[in-house]
């Protein structure tokens, strides 16, 4: 059996395949640009989030968007917590999390249980060891200084502030809304 070349149809399949390939790729710099993101960790809910880089204040329970410091990239990107992007700050990707302590709060640990001016953040508990049995780093108790954030997720694997402490608000990139998400 001889298999013969159409020219007028390979013309036409490689002229549609550029044309959605194109299409799909002015569109997602359109939803990027108009600060669309998504969210493939186990973290917080898969899918589709809405970034507002013009928040004008930051609230407990509001998602933030952030860069993570020098120590906090290079701890995870050792560890393989986070991926390796050289576009961004400190080689590493951005983060989303939840805010659970604003400046003033004071955050600790008791039995690995995490308080937050002595409340309990209930369900949420600071692991010893991670995923591969690798002892996860101890911070102290201490109260979130001006121009910082104390922020966590309820994933229980979650690399957050129960083990790096606080984040710089300078480093947030912008707040974080829902869009399109379903639990993982």
């Amino acid at each position: 059996m001889r298999l013969s070349f159409n020219k007028k149809r390979f013309k036409k399949v490689s002229l549609i395949s550029v044309s959605v390939f194109s299409i799909v790729v002015i569109t997602g710099c359109i939803f990027y640009q108009t600060g669309f993101r998504i969210n493939l960790t186990s973290s917080l809910p898969l899918g589709i989030w809405k970034i507002d880089k013009s928040f004008a204040r930051i609230e407990k329970g509001d998602y933030v968007w952030f860069t993570p410091t020098k120590k906090i990239a290079d701890f995870a990107l050792k560890r393989g917590y986070l991926e390796k992007n050289t576009n961004c700050e400190n080689n590493a990707i951005p983060l989303l999390k939840i805010v659970y302590g604003l400046p003033g709060d004071k955050y600790s640990f008791h039995q690995n249980a995490i308080r937050i001016n002595n409340v309990p953040v209930k369900n949420l508990k600071r692991r010893e060891t991670d995923s591969k049995d690798r002892p996860m780093p101890k911070i102290s108790n201490g109260i979130i200084r001006e121009n910082q954030l104390f922020v966590l997720t309820m994933h229980s694997h979650s690399y957050d502030s129960r083990y790096y402490g606080t984040i710089p608000i300078e480093n947030v990139i912008g707040t974080a809304k829902p869009i399109l998400t379903w639990m993982n």
